[in-house]
């Protein structure tokens, strides 16, 4: 494992390439954030090229500074492992996996735009995509407590937005203290 303190053995032992791949994959495998964990599991548990301290130090800071926190772990990680060759290669290895992926669904989609199927296809993965939040958020209530409360809350948020549409600004402004409200109540009191 890389000492904390960073030595030069560790800097000249991970080679620009296998930092590129390394990202480059996280970069290809990691969907809907989560960026943190997979970057944890890539150069600490697999690799051992930083050790948990270092890891921790740059995670926390990584949330600090502006921008995404995951594109920051990856520039200060980059950076530890090599210098400041080492944040662009890592940064690069990160970013461009994606870009190229949503450049050519881009162009994917702005070939059959006009297709009846197309939208359709979209429309039921947008159906699915609720379904499934919906069933995260209701499997997420405690057993034993009512889950009315948080079922209204989300069905008039999708009434309200999806389809009356109202802004959602609004709307998450009124429900949102609502929802809050409810959550409280529901604590057990200390004590008790």
């Amino acid at each position: 494992m890389a000492d904390s303190a960073g030595p030069p053995t560790a800097k000249a032992r991970i080679s620009l390439a296998a930092l590129f791949a390394a990202f480059f994959r996280l970069g290809l495998t990691s969907f809907g954030g989560g960026t943190a964990a997979w970057l944890y599991r890539a150069v600490v548990q697999r690799r051992g090229w930083l050790d948990n301290g270092t890891y921790l130090a740059a995670a926390g800071l990584s949330r600090l500074l502006p921008g995404s926190s995951g594109v920051n772990l990856t520039v200060l990680t980059g950076q530890r492992l090599r210098g400041g060759r080492g944040a662009i290669v890592a940064v690069v290895g990160l970013l461009s996996g994606p870009f190229v992926v949503v450049v050519g669904l881009a162009a994917g989609f702005a070939r059959i735009a006009g297709s009846a199927v197309a939208h359709a296809v979209l429309d039921g993965i947008a159906g699915a995509a609720i379904g499934l939040t919906l069933a995260t958020g209701l499997a997420l209530v405690p057993r034993g407590r009512t889950q009315i409360p948080p079922l209204l809350v989300t069905i008039t948020t999708v009434v309200a937005v999806g389809v009356l549409r109202w802004p959602m600004l609004p709307v998450v402004l009124v429900l949102a203290p609502i929802s809050i409200g409810w959550a409280l109540g529901q604590r057990p009191q200390r004590g008790s």
